[in-house]
């Protein structure tokens, strides 16, 4: 795969100013949206705990919680 460096002064370079404005609009709603979906998990994770649960009582357990996760994007 190329990286972003050679794909740009291979292609996008040779673009149009209006076509690379065009792309580079495209980009950001991609990203945008893509941040907007990262969002939403939270959300989908208050929906499930009962009426006014938490699952986590103290910020320490939070962060413990929080700490674990991280660690397992690592394995």
């Amino acid at each position: 795969m190329q990286d972003a460096e050679e794909l740009y002064s291979k292609t996008v370079s040779r673009l149009s100013p209006n076509e690379r404005l065009r792309l580079a609009s495209l980009i950001l709603d991609g990203l945008a949206q893509e941040k907007k979906k990262a969002g939403r998990w939270v959300l989908d994770v208050l929906d499930v705990l009962p009426a006014g649960g938490r699952l986590l009582k103290t910020s320490a357990e939070a962060d413990a919680y929080l700490r674990e996760e991280r660690d397992s994007w690592d394995r």
